[in-house]
């Protein structure tokens, strides 16, 4: 997580916020790390349908667990994304117009977060109620098929740490403290 450089802390509230933030950047990488995982074993598995076909080898519950982890992969990594700033963005356009400008985009893109988090947190229970039943072939170790609730998991999880890192950037704002930069960015 890169900061503005020698920037110094003066309240206890930008110190405690600062510390929020730092947890939520960590929880961020794991979710990373997680999307990674995810990524790696649907490549593992379509390269093992692929080797195996000419044997005249092949598991069914590949394809379906391969759409599984696709849709963990993108829950997951949202999460990531946003946290660590690694989402779409116009800066670039922004910083041609100014400081007003850089923070109106913050202010909008926090705003905007909040908005589709909470409404997707809010439906969340619904969501979950009418998603019944089993995703069709994707086999558990003891035969069972994996429930279709457990495709909407990393998705909640996400939004339960972008909705409070939306928040905290926000806070952030109010005292004082600047956005944290992507990695991306090379600082002057």
């Amino acid at each position: 997580m890169k900061e503005i450089l020698n920037y110094k802390v003066e309240s206890p509230y930008q110190r405690v916020l600062r510390q929020v933030d730092h947890a939520l950047w960590s929880i961020a990488s794991i979710f990373q790390h997680l999307a990674n995982m995810c990524l790696l074993l649907m490549l593992v598995l379509t390269s093992a349908t692929i080797i195996l076909r000419p044997f005249g080898l092949s598991a069914y519950w590949i394809w379906p667990w391969t759409m599984v982890l696709f849709i963990w992969l993108c829950f997951l990594g949202f999460c990531a994304f946003f946290v660590q700033l690694k989402d779409v963005r116009v800066d670039f356009i922004a910083q041609r117009l100014g400081k007003t400008a850089i923070a109106a985009t913050r202010l909008l893109s926090d705003f905007c977060t909040l908005a589709v988090s909470g409404t997707l947190l809010w439906q969340m229970p619904t969501f979950l109620e009418k998603s019944q039943g089993i995703v069709d072939g994707a086999l558990l170790p003891g035969g069972e098929e994996l429930f279709r609730q457990a495709l909407s998991i990393p998705l909640l999880l996400s939004l339960i740490i972008i909705a409070p890192s939306a928040l905290l950037d926000l806070l952030k704002m109010i005292v004082g403290l600047p956005e944290n930069l992507p990695d991306s960015v090379v600082e002057d």
